[in-house]
């Protein structure tokens, strides 16, 4: 019986080194050195990190994670062909408020690094008020970095407390503040229902009726939550996140199907990312191309059923968003009796 030889590889004239290093300086910004880069993140020379580049020094595991870590580079591309296999990455929550920073700080980090891009875009489908928009105020920012700690995360030095203004920590807020103001600098497609602000709304409610939040407290959150909706209003009339900005920055959506998610896809050059939320407030992330396109297809099909009410449609916008305030003004005026 004849041996039979052992199936070749596919070949692509590289290694898998190579490969993944090609891969990293196409996820990576123009602007931004792979050695230069490579060095930071490895903590090696410039020296050295050329000598990975050229294939002189193998990268180890935990080269490759802390350098996949930063730039959510899909492994199953790399090493696999299989298209029913998906790698997501994602931040470790449990109960301390040690995670919590590291997942507001992971965030923070990678809308830094798209924003390196020069071609950059984010779509956001929001089942409710995209996370960006709570650190938008300090106020509702705490009473939100208090809510999850509290009654998602079970960190223990929350479990007893009663909400109070300056018990967050401080660089908490920081934080997450900062990362609203890094999100304000993206141009961004968002697709909401009028449902999309209840979330918010029954959080507050639900800790007023369990007596961890009083009723002037109370008051105080919603009418920052409103004050929140009605710079969104006004985003949306111009069409743009800043004044300043030149073109348009902020297109929004109205949307009558049922969403389900909370689903965050980014166009970063010729790079795709795919932020889907799991846990509440915690996301698995992906860069892998077919689960991309797929994610992009169901969006772009999202927004053909969607009513666009930025910019000129003014008529569409008003009754949204009056609808949104009415409901708001029920939830205060129910606090209020």
């Amino acid at each position: 019986m004849p041996i039979k030889k052992a199936p070749k590889p596919i070949s692509t004239g590289q290694n898998i080194q190579q490969i993944f290093i090609n891969k990293l300086k196409d996820t990576m910004p123009s602007t931004v050195g792979l050695a230069e880069e490579l060095a930071d993140i490895l903590d090696v020379s410039i020296d050295s990190a050329y000598r990975r580049i050229r294939g002189e020094t193998e990268l180890t595991i935990d080269e490759v994670y802390k350098i996949t870590k930063k730039y959510a580079i899909s492994i199953d591309e790399v090493f696999s062909n299989r298209s029913d296999t998906v790698t997501f990455a994602y931040t470790k929550l449990t109960d301390s408020e040690k995670n919590f920073e590291h997942y507001l700080t992971r965030i923070l980090t990678h809308l830094k690094t798209i924003n390196k891009f020069e071609d950059i875009k984010i779509s956001y489908v929001a089942e409710e008020i995209p996370i960006f928009y709570s650190f938008s105020t300090k106020k509702f920012t705490e009473f939100k970095l208090f809510y999850w700690q509290r009654s998602v995360l079970n960190v223990p030095a929350y479990q007893n407390q009663k909400f109070e203004f300056g018990f967050v920590n401080e660089k908490l807020i920081e934080i997450a503040h900062n990362c609203f103001k890094e999100y304000l600098t993206i141009p961004s497609t968002e697709i909401w229902t009028t449902e999309t602000v209840l979330t918010g709304l029954r959080q507050v409610q639900f800790y007023f009726d369990s007596g961890i939040i009083n009723k002037d407290q109370a008051i105080e959150l919603l009418t920052e939550y409103r004050t929140t909706l009605e710079m969104i209003q006004k985003n949306a009339a111009d069409a743009r996140k800043n004044k300043s900005d030149k073109s348009e920055t902020f297109l929004l959506y109205n949307s009558e199907v049922v969403l389900g998610t909370n689903c965050i896809y980014i166009k970063a050059d010729a790079n795709n990312y795919s932020y889907i939320s799991f846990n509440t407030l915690n996301s698995l992330t992906t860069n892998n191309p077919e689960f991309c396109d797929e994610t992009e297809h169901w969006i772009k099909n999202l927004e053909k059923k969607s009513n666009l009410i930025s910019g000129v449609s003014e008529k569409q916008r008003y009754q949204f968003f009056s609808t949104m305030f009415k409901i708001v003004d029920e939830y205060i005026e129910r606090i209020k009796d």
